[in-house]
C-alpha cells in the first residue's frame, strides 16, 4: 500500500478543514460533495473547526502550511454580522451557474443549512448593539439575499424549493430587521452619506486590525507603514494623472478638471448600458489576442464567460468582478461580471470598459486559468486555493499591475505603428489598431486609457489610505471621502462604492490587496529591459496559484533574476 509523504499528507489534511470551513467554497473549486451546504456559524461549529486548525498549525512545517492556516484562523475568528449574508448568496448563485438553474435536491439542502445559518448569527446578535456602519454592511447584502431568493422562488418548480425559500427569505427579514437603517433606501450613496452624517461611522476593528493584516494577508508592514506607503505612491502618480487630464482638457476644449474631463470622456461615445455587454464581448475578442501577443501568454483551454452582474450582487460589485470555478478538476472556468446597474459605478466609456476588461479578464481570470490547467507546470494543491485571504494580495495585485502593463503595451504599439506603419504590425496589434480608430483613434484612446489607468491607480492606493483610517478608527468614512476628493480628485460617489460597500464588507484588510503587490510586481518588471522576457515573467506570475504574500515575492524575484539571466 503506498503511503503519502507527511506534507503532502498535512496538506491534504489542511485542505479539508478548509473545505469544512466554507463548503460552498469548496463546491465552487470542484468539489462535488459539499454541494447544498453552507457553514453554519454557531458557537460550537466555529470553536470545533478553530481546535482542528490549532491542532494542524503546530504540526505545520513549511511556510505555506503555517500561513494558510493563519489566514484561515482569522477568517473563522471574524465576528461580524454581514458575512453570513454574502457566503449565502455567493453559495447559492455558484450552484445556479454550475448547474445551469435550480437543482431541486441540492437547493432545498442550501436553503435548509441557509436557514440554519441565519439563525444562529440572529441568536448571536440579538439585542446586541452594532454600528451604523456594520448595520449598512448587513443592509446592502440583505438587498442582494432577497431579490435572489425571489429568483430561485420564480425558477423552481419544487413546491419544496418554494417553500423554503418564503422561509429564509421570513428569517432573512428577521435578521435584517435588526440592522434597521432609517433612510438607508437601496443603498444609493447621498442616502447613505447622510446616515453617516447623522449617526457617525465606526467600524469596530481598531484592536483586530494589525493582528488580520498580518496573520490574514502576510503583511509584514503595520497600518501606519501601509498608509505612509500608499500616501508615497499617491504623490507619485497625481502628477501624472494631471498631466494626462490637462492633455485631455485640452483635446475635449474644456476645463483642465477630472470631473469635467471625465463627463467629456464619457459623453465623447457614450455606452448604452444595455449594450454594454455586447460592446465588452466585440472587444474582448480583439484585446484578448492582444494580450496573448504583447503581453502575457494565455493558456489554449482558456474559458471565461461574460455575464451581466445580477442586480442581487451589484451591491457588492459596483463595476465588476470575475469568479472561479471548478479549479481542482480537468475544465476549470470563470466568470467575467460586468456591472450596469446606474445606481453603481458601471462604465460608462470605451476606456473604462478596456481597463476592466484587462483587469478582470487578463489579470483575475487568465491567473485562475493559468494556475488551474498547470500552464507552466502544476501547482501544488494547497497554493491553488482561491478561498482565504492570503491569495487576496497575489491576485489583486497582479491584476491592477496589469491595468498599467496593459497601457504601456498599447503606448508602444502607438510608437511602432508611427515608425512601421500598418504593415510592420502582427495581426493581433493591426486588428487592436483598427478597434481604436473605431472609437477616435490610438493616440486619442491611449490617452483616455492612461487618464481610466491613472484614475484607477489612485484610487486603489487611496483604499490602502482609507482601509487603514477607517479600520484604526483614526478618520470616518465621510470625512476620508471629503479628503480624498480634496487631494486627488476622484468622485466621492465612486470612491465611497470602491472602499466601502464591497471591500469593508468582504473583511478588514481586502481593499489594500491591490496596492501592495501590484506596487512590488511593477518594480521587478521595471528592471527587465528586454520585452519577450518582460512577456515570460508576466506570464509567470500568474500562472503559480495563489501563495501567501512572502513566498510570492521571493519566487518572483528568482524568477527575475533567471530571465534577465537568460535562463
Amino acid at each position: 500500500m503506498l503511503h503519502m509523504p507527511a506534507e503532502a499528507q498535512l496538506d491534504q489534511d489542511i485542505l479539508q478543514v478548509l473545505k469544512e470551513m466554507s463548503p460552498s467554497t469548496a463546491y465552487l473549486v470542484g468539489f462535488e460533495d459539499y454541494a447544498g451546504r453552507v457553514f453554519v456559524p454557531s458557537r460550537s461549529n466555529v470553536n470545533r473547526v478553530l481546535r482542528i486548525m490549532r491542532s494542524l498549525r503546530r504540526r505545520a512545517k513549511t511556510e505555506l502550511q503555517k500561513k494558510t492556516l493563519d489566514s484561515a484562523e482569522e477568517v473563522m475568528r471574524f465576528d461580524e454580522p454581514q458575512p453570513v449574508l454574502e457566503d449565502i448568496v455567493s453559495s447559492i448563485f455558484a450552484h445556479l451557474v454550475k448547474e445551469q438553474g435550480v437543482n431541486e435536491e441540492r437547493m432545498l439542502s442550501l436553503l435548509t443549512c441557509a436557514w440554519r445559518a441565519i439563525e444562529a448569527r440572529r441568536a448571536s446578535y440579538q439585542g446586541m448593539e452594532v454600528s451604523t456602519a456594520l448595520k449598512a454592511l448587513v443592509l446592502y447584502r440583505y438587498t442582494g439575499f432577497r431579490e435572489l431568493l425571489d429568483v430561485v422562488r420564480k425558477e423552481s418548480k419544487d413546491p419544496r424549493v418554494k417553500k423554503a425559500c418564503r422561509e429564509l427569505k421570513s428569517k432573512g427579514a428577521e435578521y435584517a430587521e435588526l440592522f434597521r437603517l432609517r433612510g438607508f433606501g437601496a443603498g444609493e450613496f447621498p442616502r447613505v452619506e447622510k446616515i453617516f452624517r447623522r449617526s457617525g461611522f465606526e467600524l469596530g476593528r481598531e484592536k483586530a486590525y494589525p493582528r488580520i493584516l498580518r496573520r490574514a494577508f502576510d503583511y509584514h508592514e503595520t497600518p501606519r507603514q501601509l498608509e505612509a506607503n500608499a500616501l508615497a505612491w499617491i504623490d507619485e502618480e497625481l502628477p501624472k494623472y494631471e498631466r494626462v487630464t490637462e492633455k485631455l482638457a485640452k483635446a475635449y476644449g474644456c476645463e483642465p478638471d477630472p470631473d469635467k474631463v471625465e463627463a467629456a470622456l464619457n459623453s465623447r461615445i457614450p455606452l448604452d448600458p444595455k449594450k454594454l455587454l455586447r460592446t465588452t464581448a466585440a472587444a474582448r475578442k480583439v484585446v484578448q489576442r492582444f494580450v496573448d501577443r504583447d503581453m502575457c501568454r494565455i493558456n489554449p483551454k482558456y474559458r471565461t464567460k461574460l455575464i451581466e452582474t445580477p442586480s442581487y450582487l451589484t451591491g457588492t460589485m459596483p463595476s465588476g468582478a470575475a469568479q472561479f470555478f471548478d479549479t481542482y478538476t480537468k475544465k476549470p472556468f470563470q466568470i467575467f461580471f460586468q456591472t450596469t446597474d446606474p445606481r453603481r459605478d458601471p462604465d460608462r466609456a470605451i476606456p473604462a470598459l478596456i481597463n476592466l476588461l484587462v483587469h478582470e479578464e487578463y489579470g483575475h481570470c487568465v491567473h485562475h486559468s493559468n494556475s488551474a490547467l498547470g500552464f507552466l507546470g502544476s501547482v501544488e494543491p494547497l497554493r491553488l486555493y482561491p478561498g482565504l485571504p492570503i491569495g487576496c494580495p497575489i491576485t489583486e495585485g497582479l491584476s491592477l499591475n496589469r491595468e498599467i502593463e496593459f497601457f504601456e503595451v498599447s503606448e508602444a504599439l502607438e510608437e511602432k505603428l508611427k515608425k512601421n506603419g500598418m504593415r510592420g504590425l502582427s495581426t493581433p496589434e493591426r486588428d487592436y489598431v483598427r478597434l481604436a480608430q473605431k472609437y477616435g483613434g490610438l493616440e486619442l484612446l491611449n490617452l483616455e486609457l492612461e487618464f481610466w489607468t491613472r484614475r484607477w491607480r489612485l484610487i486603489r492606493f487611496l483604499r490602502v489610505v482609507g482601509d487603514v483610517r477607517v479600520n484604526t478608527g483614526s478618520q470616518g468614512l465621510v470625512e476620508f471621502l471629503d479628503w480624498a476628493k480634496e487631494h486627488t480628485g476622484v468622485p466621492r460617489a465612486s470612491m465611497y462604492f470602491q472602499l466601502f460597500p464591497a471591500h469593508e464588507g468582504m473583511f478588514p484588510g481586502y481593499a489594500t490587496c491591490y496596492a501592495v503587490v501590484g506596487q512590488e510586481i511593477r518594480e521587478m518588471e521595471r528592471k527587465i529591459k528586454d520585452n519577450e522576457k518582460r512577456i515570460k515573467f508576466s506570464t509567470y506570475l500568474c500562472s503559480i496559484g495563489f501563495p501567501p504574500r512572502s513566498l510570492y515575492r521571493r519566487m518572483l524575484q528568482d524568477y527575475a533574476r533567471k530571465v534577465n539571466d537568460g535562463n
